[in-house]
């Protein structure tokens, strides 16, 4: 059974692209037909699958890019509607590609109503490489980690070419052929296309080299108490770590010369570390092929 709309958002990767398969078989076309402007409530996110940015440990440039939209969108009663954001038909409901910001911009400027929308028309894995394809050209940056695991999502489960996942993503060709060969292990191994979607770069290299996947901490009471902190910290300083990270290095050190040591011993960081490495590989690699 498919499940409804407001639950696919909650599903993992491989789990949201079955249901979304499953929903495109019995509702293949919108009811409404290639609509001009959606409310607020009909726009749907699955950030596993159409989100190649990966927001978590950018909460307070994440807030201030909202903040920013916010306020250009003014008053509700007169507002000023932003470029119209990118939506696909998926069976069940009409999901963002490109404009999740947008989309809570317009719900903190309390703006629900005939919101600008422009349809894309295509099939699942085309969706997915117009999602990444959008967001490498947006308004917020993407960091090479973005970038890098980007191209391995549409390396993963798409057949574009090398040059057109270079091409989109900004990476090297020589990076999307070492991700073909990661997938060809990956593939050997016996993990499905939408297993390997739901992986990280990272991740990816290291389950093919047969290593286990660190285990993060997902206990929910840490998870709650992290997203509080997260919040907090966005209010207070918004993307001001993120413009002077030296600065907020320092104030670390300052508040406790003995926190940043802490932190590179936490579960949470584990992955963060691994990934930051690889990336600093990657880079290096880019930088010599072009």
């Amino acid at each position: 059974m498919t499940p409804p709309a407001s639950n696919i958002d909650d599903l993992d990767t491989a789990e949201a692209m079955e249901a979304i398969g499953k929903a495109l078989g019995t509702n293949p076309t919108a009811p409404q037909g290639e609509p001009k402007t959606l409310d607020l409530d009909q726009l749907r996110t699955i950030e596993t699958v159409f989100q190649p940015r990966d927001l978590t440990f950018r909460e307070g440039e994440h807030e201030a890019h909202v903040e920013v939209l916010a306020k250009a969108i003014g008053r509700r009663e007169k507002p000023n509607y932003l470029e119209p954001i990118t939506v696909w038909w998926g069976g069940s409901g009409w999901y963002i590609l490109d404009g999740h910001h947008r989309r809570l911009a317009y719900a903190r400027a309390k703006v629900v109503k005939n919101i600008p929308v422009r349809v894309f028309k295509g099939g699942l894995e085309e969706a997915l490489g117009e999602s990444v394809a959008l967001n490498s050209k947006n308004k917020m940056a993407m960091s090479l980690q973005d970038k890098t695991n980007a191209a391995w999502r549409l390396t993963a489960r798409t057949d574009y070419s090398k040059s057109q996942i270079a091409r989109e993503c900004s990476v090297a060709e020589s990076s999307v052929a070492n991700m073909r060969r990661i997938k060809r292990e990956l593939t050997k191994q016996g993990v499905a296309a939408d297993q390997m979607l739901a992986m990280n770069w990272g991740e990816a290299q290291r389950v093919a080299r047969g290593e286990e996947r660190p285990e993060i901490n997902q206990d929910s009471a840490t998870e709650r108490r992290a997203r509080g902190y997260a919040k907090s910290l966005a209010r207070a300083l918004k993307d001001r770590p993120h413009k002077d990270p030296e600065g907020f290095a320092k104030a670390l050190l300052m508040l406790d010369e003995r926190l940043p040591g802490r932190l590179l011993e936490t579960e949470a960081w584990t992955d963060v570390r691994l990934t930051y490495l690889q990336d600093q590989e990657d880079l290096a690699e880019t930088n010599s092929d072009y």
